[in-house]
């Protein structure tokens, strides 16, 4: 697990950090990436193994992120996120909020992430002992994702969903308390995993990133 740079610093350039989902690594983000600014800012993704409980990784992703923060001094980044990439994205910006960060974070992306949680998680969380604790964090109801809301980790949310997805369902793509949360919900008629090559998503994507760290 850890943060990896795609090229070497640079002071330069803004860091956009990709987070992604259950079963998925930063290939993923192969297309966003490929078509991201790179005149201004510089991709970092975050890995991590997927069966691990959430809040440890999002405690994980904090601490390395304050790290890298202190070694390089870097001022602002944002965060793209897709699927339960988006559920770790908002543990780690509480967390680094409360903790006192010192990097401002003026854009948080999320893409199809399942913010009520799935049902199959609830089934494996009710597997015998052995289980992968990610089942437990992310079935619905579950304390981490009620522990989501508790606090307003004060970073423009732009929530995109999926409205073809395939795997997570709408309404948990559009859990009430995440739409509240979000700056805008925007949808693409996309599957779980096609919204990541989509050209208007990534087209978006920029949009965002340069109305956001200008």
């Amino acid at each position: 697990p850890g943060i990896y740079f795609l090229g070497a610093y640079d002071s330069t350039k803004i860091p956009v950090l990709f987070v992604h989902g259950i079963n998925g690594s930063p290939q993923n983000f192969k297309t966003p990436i490929e078509r991201l600014d790179r005149r201004r800012f510089q991709p970092w993704v975050y890995y991590y193994p997927s069966g691990a409980a959430l809040p440890r990784v999002a405690d994980h992703l904090t601490q390395t992120m304050r790290q890298l923060q202190v070694q390089y001094g870097f001022e602002s980044f944002a965060i793209v996120a897709h699927s339960m990439g988006g559920l770790v994205s908002r543990g780690f910006l509480q967390r680094y909020r409360q903790g006192g960060g010192a990097a401002s974070v003026p854009l948080f992306v999320s893409i199809a992430t399942p913010w009520d949680g799935h049902k199959a998680a609830e089934w494996g969380a009710k597997a015998p002992i052995g289980s992968a604790r990610v089942f437990t964090d992310m079935a619905p109801n579950s304390e981490y994702l009620k522990s989501l809301y508790g606090l307003d980790p004060g970073v423009p949310h732009y929530l995109l969903f999926t409205s073809n997805d395939g795997t997570v369902t709408k309404e948990s793509q559009l859990r009430d308390a995440a739409q509240k949360g979000a700056v805008s919900v925007e949808g693409f008629h996309e599957t779980h995993m096609s919204v990541l090559q989509a050209a208007a998503v990534s087209a978006r994507l920029n949009a965002l990133l340069a109305a956001a760290l200008r």
